[in-house]
C-alpha cells in the first residue's frame, strides 16, 4: 500500500511523522554516515536505518532513554531495532546534534531553515535542549525589539526565503519565544496573501502555515500598515521651510504623491521591502528635490519610522 506523504499543517510542531511510515525490511538501506559497525542499537526511520550507540541518546535525551528502556525486536544478532515516526533527515540532524554536543558549529554557518526547523523540531520532540537553544540563539538577533538592531539586520537570516519566516512564527509558538513574533510577523506582511496563504512545502512533504489566528493577525496587521505607509507618504514627500525652489520641489513631489499613490505604486514597494529608503527610491525615478528637502525628508521618514516601530506590537494585538 502506498501512503501520501504530503499533508496540510497549520503550524510546526513537534511530532514531524509525515513521510515517517515503516518500509518494510528488504526496502530499507543503511545510512551513509550514522550506520556504526560497533553500534548497539538500530534506529529506523521511514526507509533508513541509523545504527548507534545507545548510551549517548539515553545519556542526553529523557524521551529516548524512556523508549530505550522498552522492550523491541531484535536482529538475529540480539540489536534492539526502534522504529521512529520521522523523516530520516530528520533524524540525521537529530543525531548531528548527539555527536556534535553542544558545539552545534554548523549553526553558525548561515544554515537555511529547513536546517534549523528541523533540528528544533527534534530537539523539541526529544527534550534535547541544546539543540533547542542553539537554533532560538542563532535567530534571536535576526529578530529583534530594538529599531537600531531590526535596521542593521532587516533582511533577515541571509539564507531564508520570505515565506520561512512562516515557520519562525510557528518556532515562536512552539518554543514559547514570543520575542520573535514581532519582527517575524513584519516579513510575513510582506508577504504577498495569496502566497502566505498557500505556506511553503517542508523536506517531508508536509505543508507549514500559519495558523488561522496568526494568519488574521498578518492580514490585519499588513492592511493598518499599507495604509498607514500612504498617510506617512503624504507626510513625509514635503518641500523643507528652508526650501531655495519651493515651487519646483513641489511639482516634483506632487508627481511623486501622484505616481507612488495614484498608480498603487506603494502595495511593489511594501512587497519589495517595507519602509525602504525615500531618498533612494527618490533617485531611483529621478525625482530628487533640492538637498534641503531631501533631509526634511529623511528626517520626516526617521520619525514616521520610529513612531510606527513602537506602535507595532499593539497593532499585533
Amino acid at each position: 500500500m502506498s501512503h501520501s506523504r504530503k499533508r496540510a499543517r497549520s503550524q510546526t510542531d513537534d511530532e514531524s511523522d509525515a513521510g515517517s511510515l515503516p518500509a518494510p525490511v528488504d526496502a530499507r538501506r543503511c545510512d551513509s554516515v550514522y550506520w556504526f559497525e560497533d553500534g548497539n542499537t538500530i534506529l529506523v526511520a521511514g526507509d533508513v536505518d541509523f545504527r548507534v550507540h545507545a548510551g549517548a541518546l539515553t545519556k542526553r535525551s529523557p524521551v529516548l532513554r524512556e523508549l530505550l528502556s522498552n522492550p523491541h525486536p531484535e536482529t538475529a544478532d540480539s540489536i534492539p531495532v526502534i522504529q521512529l515516526f520521522d523523516h530520516p533527515t530528520d533524524i540525521r540532524r537529530l543525531l548531528g546534534a548527539f555527536i556534535y554536543g553542544n558545539d552545534l558549529r554548523f549553526i553558525t554557518d548561515g544554515p537555511d531553515f529547513q536546517t534549523l526547523s528541523s533540528l528544533l523540531r527534534m530537539g523539541h520532540k526529544y527534550k534535547l535542549e541544546h539543540a533547542v537553544d542553539a537554533v532560538l540563539e542563532y535567530l534571536q538577533p535576526y529578530y529583534p525589539s530594538r529599531l537600531t538592531d531590526w535596521e542593521a539586520m532587516r533582511a533577515g537570516p541571509p539564507s531564508f526565503s520570505a515565506l520561512d519566516h512562516i515557520g519562525v512564527v510557528n518556532i515562536a509558538r512552539l518554543t514559547d519565544t514570543p520575542a520573535l513574533l514581532p519582527v517575524a510577523f513584519l516579513h510575513c506582511c510582506a508577504v504577498d496573501p495569496k502566497v502566505l496563504r498557500q505556506g511553503f512545502t517542508r523536506e517531508d512533504g508536509t505543508i507549514e502555515t500559519l495558523s488561522p489566528d496568526d494568519l488574521a493577525t498578518v492580514l490585519m496587521a499588513r492592511a493598518e500598515l499599507m495604509q498607514q505607509d500612504v498617510l506617512d507618504c503624504l507626510h513625509i514627500l514635503d518641500v523643507a521651510d528652508d526650501c531655495d525652489d519651493s515651487d519646483e520641489c513641489q511639482r516634483m513631489l506632487l508627481t511623486v504623491h501622484s505616481e507612488y499613490i495614484g498608480a498603487r505604486k506603494w502595495e511593489q514597494s511594501f512587497e519589495a521591502g517595507w519602509r525602504q529608503s525615500w531618498k533612494a527610491y527618490l533617485q531611483k525615478i529621478d525625482m530628487v528635490p533640492c538637498d534641503e528637502c531631501v533631509e526634511a525628508i529623511e528626517e520626516r521618514e526617521r520619525e514616521k519610522l520610529e513612531e510606527l516601530w513602537d506602535r507595532w506590537p499593539t497593532m499585533l494585538g
